[in-house]
C-alpha cells in the first residue's frame, strides 16, 4: 500500500525589513564584521544578489527499494535554490539537494519530507547565508519512530553545500515535531543571527552563532504565556521583524483555534536576554508580515485570515492590520480590517476565495512606502468538488500605503490570467504563497509565485502593477535522482 503524506512547497528568503522593500540582513548584521560580509540574509553564495530557496518536501527521490520498503523514496523531499543575478532568477540548471547529497546528514527515505519547513540566515557568521531545513526523518525503516530533524545547509562561494544537524533539545519526546516552525533573526541585538525553533507547545531561541558542529552559543526559552501547538501545517505561525526601535528583532506568534474558540496571537520583543512577551494581542490567522507601512519607525503587523467567513460565505477571508508602537502595538490606533467587501477593493467575498492566503510587504512603486501584497488563492476559481476537472484560479491584491498606513484607494488585483503573465497549458493556481524579492539587483522587487503547473514564476513589476514587466519562468531541477512525475516543483497543497 502506498503511504503518502502531502505537504506544501515552501519558498524562503529573509524576514521582511521594516521598509517592507528588499529582503535584507538586519542593521546589526550589516554592521558586524564578517569574512565575506554578505549584505543579505538570503545570499547563499555571497555574490551580492538575493537568492531564492525552494523546498519541495513532497517530491519523490529515487532510492534503492527493499521488499520491506518498496516505496522507499516517496515524499523524501528536496530543496533547491534559484540564484539571483544580473538578469534575475536563475531559470534553469537548478541543483536538487536531498538527504542523499554529499555532506548532508541522514538519508532520503519514505515520507521524510525534507524541506517541509525552511528558514534562512547567516547562522555561523561567515558572511554567507545558510538554509535551515526540517525533515521528519523516519530513517527509512518501516515502523521507525519519527525523529524530526533540523538540518543547516551551509552557504559558501559555490552556494549551499554540506550540512549539519542541530540537536533536538527535547529528545525525550520523539514525536515532538521538532522544527515544526522555524524563523531566523537577530533577536538579542548583538549583530548575530539566531534561530527560533518550535516543537510541541514550546519555542526555543538557539542563540547565534551556531557552529558548523550544530552547537548554538546558548539555548533560551521563549515564553509566550500561552501553550500554542506547533505542529504540521503551521509553518507560518511565527514571523520575525522589527516592531519597536531598538537593535533587536521581534517576534509575532499567531493565534490558533481550539474547541473553545480562537485564541489571539502574541507580540514578543527582542532584547539582550532574548524574547519577552508583551500584553499586545493579535487577531488569529494563518500568515503574517511585519513592515512599517506608515514609516513612523515602528513595525506594523498584517495578519491574513483566509478562513474567515463573510456572512454565509465560508473561507472568504480577510486581513487585519495592527499598527506598531514602543510596547509592541499602539493601543491608540484601531486595527484596520480589509476584505473583498471593503469599498475600493475589487471583487466580492465568496466561498473559498481565501483572501489572505498569504500576506507580504515590499515597495513595488518606489515611493519609499511598502505595499501590502495579499494572496487570494481561490479568487476566480470556479466552484468545484473533488470529482471535476482541475481548473485555474487565484490571484493577488496590491494595497498602497502612506503616512496614514495601508489604504485601499487605488488597490490593484492581478488574476492568474492577467495580461503579461505566461499562458501555460496546465492548470494554474497561485496566490497561496508569495515572495517579493529583488533578484536582479535593480532595487525593484519581483513577485515570485509558485503555482500548480510545475514551474515558479518570477513576475516583474512596473509602477506597482504585478505582471507589467516580464516574467521569468524557473524550471525544476533536471535530476535523474528525482522522479519527474512527482517532483511537484511549484505545487501547493496547503
Amino acid at each position: 500500500m502506498r503511504v503518502r503524506i502531502r505537504h506544501a512547497v515552501a519558498i524562503a528568503a529573509a524576514a521582511s525589513t521594516l521598509t517592507g522593500g528588499l529582503v535584507a540582513a538586519s542593521a546589526g548584521q550589516a554592521a558586524a564584521a564578517g569574512p565575506a560580509a554578505s549584505r543579505y540574509a538570503d545570499d547563499f553564495n555571497g555574490d551580492g544578489y538575493h537568492d531564492l530557496a525552494v523546498a519541495v518536501s513532497d517530491a519523490n527521490v529515487v532510492v534503492p527499494e527493499t521488499p520491506q520498503q518498496p516505496n522507499a523514496g516517496w515524499a523524501a523531499g528536496y530543496v533547491t535554490v534559484t540564484y539571483g543575478g544580473k538578469y534575475g532568477a536563475q531559470k534553469a540548471g537548478l541543483k536538487a539537494i536531498t538527504q542523499d547529497s554529499p555532506g548532508v546528514p541522514g538519508k532520503a527515505a519514505l515520507n521524510n519530507n525534507f524541506g517541509e519547513v525552511i528558514a534562512n540566515g547567516d547562522l555561523d557568521h561567515d558572511g554567507y547565508a545558510d538554509l535551515v531545513v526540517r525533515s521528519r526523518d523516519y530513517d527509512g525503516d518501516a515502523g521507525a519512530k519519527d525523529l524530526n530533524k533540523v538540518t543547516v545547509l551551509w552557504g559558501g562561494p559555490k552556494g549551499l553545500g554540506a550540512g549539519t544537524d542541530i540537536a533536538n533539545n527535547d529528545p525525550a519526546v520523539p514525536y515532538g515535531n521538532f522544527g515544526a516552525v522555524l524563523v531566523t533573526g537577530d533577536f538579542t541585538g548583538d549583530g548575530l543571527t539566531d534561530l527560533v525553533v518550535g516543537h510541541r507547545t514550546r519555542l526555543d531561541l538557539f542563540k547565534g552563532p551556531i557552529s558548523r558542529a550544530g552547537k548554538p552559543a546558548a539555548i533560551l526559552p521563549v515564553r509566550t504565556g500561552i501553550d500554542f501547538q506547533y505542529d504540521q501545517f503551521r509553518a507560518g505561525r511565527i514571523v520575525a521583524g522589527r516592531i519597536n526601535k531598538d537593535a533587536a528583532e521581534d517576534l509575532v506568534v499567531l493565534g490558533d483555534s481550539t474547541m473553545l474558540g480562537q485564541r489571539p496571537g502574541k507580540v514578543l520583543l527582542g532584547g539582550a536576554k532574548g524574547l519577552t512577551a508583551t500584553s499586545a494581542q493579535l487577531r488569529a490567522g494563518k500568515t503574517a508580515v511585519i513592515a512599517d507601512f506608515d514609516k513612523d519607525g515602528y513595525g506594523d503587523v498584517a495578519v491574513g485570515d483566509p478562513n474567515a467567513a463573510w456572512e454565509n460565505q465560508t473561507d472568504a477571508g480577510r486581513v487585519h492590520i495592527a499598527y506598531g508602537g514602543a510596547k509592541g502595538l499602539d493601543p491608540r490606533r484601531r486595527v484596520k480590517v480589509i476584505d473583498e467587501d471593503t469599498p475600493g477593493v475589487p471583487g466580492t467575498p465568496q466561498h473559498m476565495d481565501w483572501f489572505g492566503s498569504d500576506v507580504r510587504a515590499a515597495d513595488l512603486t518606489g515611493d519609499g512606502y511598502p505595499e501590502l501584497i495579499v494572496g487570494a488563492g481561490g479568487e476566480r476559481w470556479p466552484a468545484c468538488d473533488d470529482h471535476c476537472r482541475p481548473r485555474s484560479g487565484g490571484g493577488l491584491y496590491v494595497f498602497k500605503s502612506g503616512k496614514s498606513g495601508v489604504t485601499v484607494t487605488g488597490s490593484k488585483f492581478t488574476a492568474y490570467n492577467a495580461p503579461g503573465l505566461p499562458r501555460p497549458k496546465k492548470t494554474v493556481r497561485f496566490g497561496m504563497q508569495i515572495k517579493p524579492v529583488d533578484l536582479n539587483g535593480d532595487k525593484k522587487p519581483e513577485v515570485n509565485l509558485t503555482w500548480s503547473g510545475g514551474t515558479l514564476w518570477s513576475v516583474g513589476v512596473r509602477n506597482g502593477v504585478v505582471g507589467a514587466a516580464p516574467t521569468r519562468e524557473v524550471k525544476p531541477p533536471a535530476d535523474p535522482k528525482l522522479e519527474a512525475w512527482t517532483a511537484g516543483f511549484g505545487l501547493l497543497t496547503r
